[in-house]
């Protein structure tokens, strides 16, 4: 089985689990009629992979673990997803192995698993799917400036920016 991290291919043995975890914003909870308001922010997916390194491999394993443990934001991993490929940028947490002599002064490396935790969702409402579900219609904006309006056209958000009247004499 193989999978894919930045660009770079890995075929070797491995045992791939997948995890998909509903994220609900803070404002999910309980109501006062006893309902439960589950706001779902999306879907982010882990992956568990567990590699098993054939002796005389050693070498990519080293250049693998060496990939896995670069302290960067995150990677981009494609992983094996239904009958498909997933493409997810992802966190890489925890790397483990073991480290294992053998008779004669065998040293080697064994046991490798690392997870793969997905930094966007990769299933979200539209918003069309959040105004049918009874969720508030909010654009999608991080940062918002003092004096925007936002307008939903029924397809785009029309952001319009008027200018601060703060100083202005009428």
């Amino acid at each position: 089985m193989s999978f894919t991290i930045d660009g770079a291919t890995w075929d070797v043995p491995c045992k791939i689990e997948r995890e998909a975890e509903m994220t609900a914003s803070e404002i999910s909870g309980m109501m006062l009629d006893k309902t439960y308001f589950n706001d779902v922010i999306g879907t982010y997916m882990r992956y568990t992979v567990s590699l098993a390194v054939p002796f005389g491999q050693e070498s990519d394993y080293y250049e693998l673990y060496e990939v896995l443990t670069d302290p960067v934001a995150y990677h981009t991993i494609v992983l094996p997803y239904n009958q498909s490929n997933l493409t997810l940028n992802a966190r890489i947490e925890v790397v483990s192995d073991e480290y294992v002599r053998t008779p004669g002064d065998g040293r080697y490396w064994r046991g490798t698993t690392f997870e793969a935790i997905a930094v966007t969702p990769t299933k979200t409402y539209t918003l069309d799917e959040a105004i049918d579900a009874g969720m508030p219609a909010l654009p999608d904006v991080s940062t918002p400036s003092t004096g925007d309006t936002y307008t939903y056209n029924g397809e785009t958000w029309e952001i319009t920016d008027y200018d601060d009247a703060d100083g202005t004499r009428y």
